[in-house]
């Protein structure tokens, strides 16, 4: 695939799938807590699909005591909220309630202490507005189930209308034209073990703004126009991003096939990597992680990580010019 501004470079992406072919995730990240809910399949399904719903743009959202950011954090705040019964966790209840309950809800969830004034959940209208049309639409629709809709799919992605990726696409939480947030759903509810896809091949990999720097960074997408790559490189806002996530999802297939791992599994090695070791610091220039401890030593089973895995692969771990690459900066609720 290449346009007359991006390219991707398929040596490069051939080179990182060679290397990836060598790793494999720790088995105990598939055995974390949220994955493994003890509760009834109904509530497990509300749990992943609420959190993702309203996972998007976390750069803020941290939890000082504990020391969790991002998606950290919404893992934990959903288990909580399990544990305590909470009514956002009832579509039911959402379809009935005020935007005003549901955002002082979000408020103390995501506050350290429980009171609202120090929540970091920004952007709190936009996912308040989120989940109100999702739970109305639940509850007049499936009676309130979140696991009727999904099972409405039998396990096709796409399917004249009926499959998980047309459906779901209809509520503006998830209707980028990418499937970012749906595919991030699917691989939870998969690694969950609560869905089999019977179309598989339709999958489109998950592509996050990590994951796009990482790839940026390494060239295995190529920026041909100069000034979009002075663009990325001055982190100055974009009025879109579909050409960079279009040609980063396409060098993600390749890798995927090269290393022989499951697309699904793309976002495993390559979001912590962004998250942690190639960041507002990278590890092959200031030998150090931005988060501690690095997520992506947690999460992939290495013996050490004094030295980033893709150093030997990465064009950016030679060349400031590709190590200064951003992801591209969008107002977007897509991921």
């Amino acid at each position: 695939m290449s346009n007359q501004n991006v390219s991707v470079n398929t040596d490069q992406c051939k080179k990182a799938g060679k290397t990836l072919k060598q790793l494999n995730v720790r088995p105990e990240f598939y055995k974390r807590d949220f994955l493994n809910i003890d509760a009834d399949r109904e509530t497990q399904l509300r749990i992943y699909f609420l959190s993702v719903a309203i996972c998007q743009q976390t750069h803020h959202l941290f939890h000082k005591e504990l020391n969790l950011w991002g998606w950290e954090y919404m893992e934990y705040a959903f288990l909580q909220m399990l544990k305590e019964k909470h009514p956002l966790l009832n579509p039911g209840y959402l379809g009935i309630c005020l935007e005003s309950d549901i955002k002082s809800y979000l408020q103390e969830v995501f506050s350290y202490d429980g009171k609202k004034e120090n929540c970091t959940l920004d952007r709190l209208d936009e996912r308040v507005g989120m989940l109100l049309e999702i739970c109305k639409y639940v509850r007049e629709n499936y009676k309130g189930n979140i696991s009727a809709m999904i099972d409405s799919t039998k396990g096709k992605l796409l399917s004249n209308g009926t499959g998980l990726y047309e459906i779901l696409s209809h509520f503006t939480a998830f209707s980028d034209p990418q499937k970012k947030k749906i595919t991030f759903f699917l691989k939870l509810v998969k690694d969950a073990g609560l869905i089999k896809i019977k179309d598989p091949e339709n999958i489109i990999p998950i592509m996050d703004y990590h994951m796009q720097r990482v790839l940026l960074r390494m060239g295995c997408v190529t920026i041909i126009d100069p000034e979009l790559q002075q663009n990325l490189t001055d982190r100055k806002v974009l009025p879109g991003d579909s050409e960079i996530r279009e040609a980063c999802i396409e060098s993600v297939k390749i890798i995927s096939k090269t290393s022989g791992h499951d697309i699904l599994k793309m976002n495993d090695f390559f979001w912590p990597l962004g998250r942690s070791c190639c960041n507002e610091t990278t590890l092959c220039a200031d030998n150090k992680c931005i988060k501690q401890p690095c997520t992506f030593f947690s999460m992939i089973d290495i013996p050490s990580h004094e030295n980033c895995i893709f150093e030997n692969d990465c064009l950016g771990s030679r060349d400031e010019q590709y190590r200064i690459l951003w992801e591209p900066m969008v107002e977007t609720h897509y991921y």
